[in-house]
């Protein structure tokens, strides 16, 4: 489904968000094209492909080889190199970092192991990697903002900060807006499998998808429901802690309170907490030796894991019917991919006969590297996206980005 534009008066920014999404969805595209799938005049579209031209979002090749009197038709496509943003992952004993471009490409990528319980040592180690992207050439351009990846829930719950699959020891998200003073740059936030679901509807699998499930696989477990496009946060903003599903009657103790929660036996910290590693320093590295090495410990853990794998997918697949479950996050690729191929078959759900077995279940293509790319994506979707709320803005002046994409004008952080 394409979104389609509108006449209603002051919807030009809207319009023009439309524009660059099917540009971007299709990867290039002719104005014929563009006119035929988004119901604006040739007028129109004539006029912001234009725009968009001018002010460097979009660039127009040639069509070699097409067949056609005169001049070979033109195409449009995303300029790679009409901006960057900043994409910040905060994961429970690390910080990552990295260069996003336009087109979803990860130009330069930094990592620190660090004590996240220190908020103000969080802060000075996320400046300095600023610091440093902000040195490479290509960063020297225009910097659409900071977006900044963690794990939920961020509104005060009873399970909030609590546990070593969350940033513990805090209390609040203060540090983002000492984050926006210090770097005097938009700062967007949100929790870290919105991000990732985000990144994958813009620049991964689930481009061509309206409809999906994204189950984000790190040091905990979290998933996000896309629609249209457009990820699901329920009432406060919290709808993503499928990790804290009781799926094992009388199972192992969880850091929230309950029992048997999904993460306790699906996630990063499991399989460490399994192999005796959790608290090294070198954890990751250990994980990545053991699953070389297939040891005994790493297939006894693989085996209950795959059956907690199973049943979330079915529990996923029964409540909510998305076309597909897209699996990415922190985890290394290679124990993603030996526990999909253990939880098969699947259990029998409504989506077992109405989807092929192969699509039920899509691996990010982005494994390992999601969360920086969502968090790097939410100052780029900010700008991109056609979103209900841009129709309700009032029209700005049109003399720059800002002013032609209906983007919000504001320097504090704020959450998407």
């Amino acid at each position: 489904m394409v979104s389609r534009g509108t006449t209603q008066q002051s919807s030009a920014p809207y319009n023009r968000r439309i524009v660059l999404d099917v540009i971007r969805r299709q990867g290039r595209i002719s104005r014929r094209e563009i006119v035929e799938l988004v119901s604006l005049s040739p007028q129109t579209v004539a006029n912001i492909t234009n725009d968009l031209q001018t002010i460097g979002l979009i660039v127009a090749r040639r069509l070699k080889g097409a067949r056609s009197r005169g001049q070979p038709p033109i195409a449009f496509e995303l300029n790679p190199n009409a901006g960057n943003s900043i994409g910040i992952s905060l994961e429970p004993g690390r910080v990552s970092a990295g260069l996003v471009n336009l087109v979803g490409e990860i130009l330069e990528r930094r990592e620190v192991d660090i004590d996240t319980h220190d908020q103000r040592r969080v802060l000075a180690t996320v400046m300095g990697l600023i610091r440093e992207l902000r040195r490479r050439p290509a960063a020297a351009e225009r910097l659409w903002g900071i977006g900044v990846a963690l794990p939920g829930p961020l509104v005060k719950t009873d399970i909030s900060f609590i546990g070593p699959t969350t940033l513990e020891g805090w209390s609040d998200l203060s540090v983002l807006d000492e984050l926006r003073d210090a770097s005097r740059l938009q700062v967007f936030y949100s929790v870290d499998s919105v991000a990732a679901a985000l990144g994958e509807t813009l620049f991964g699998v689930a481009r061509a998808l309206d409809n999906f499930f994204y189950m984000h696989f790190g040091v905990g477990l979290g998933g996000t429901l896309v629609v249209n496009r457009s990820a699901y946060r329920g009432a406060n903003g919290n709808a993503t802690e499928i990790g804290h599903i009781p799926a094992v009657p009388g199972g192992k103790p969880c850091y929230c309170g309950n029992a048997g929660c999904l993460e306790r036996y699906l996630s990063v910290q499991s399989l460490a907490e399994a192999l005796g590693v959790s608290a090294a320093p070198d954890r990751d590295a250990l994980i990545v030796a053991e699953l070389e090495r297939n040891t005994d410990a790493l297939q006894a853990w693989c085996r209950e894991a795959a059956d907690r794998l199973r049943d979330a997918v079915c529990l996923i697949e029964n409540m909510l019917d998305p076309l597909t479950i897209v699996i990415g996050g922190s985890a290394p690729k290679l124990l993603v991919e030996r526990l999909v191929a253990l939880a098969e078959p699947l259990h029998h759900s409504v989506r077992g006969g109405v989807a092929s077995p192969t699509t039920r279940i899509l691996l990010s293509e982005r494994q390992e590297e999601s969360s920086i790319l969502g968090a790097g994506v939410l100052p780029i979707y900010d700008l991109l996206s056609p979103r209900f709320e841009v129709l309700q803005q009032d029209r700005r002046a049109e003399a720059d980005v800002a002013g032609l994409l209906g983007q919000r004008g504001t320097s504090r952080a704020g959450r998407l």
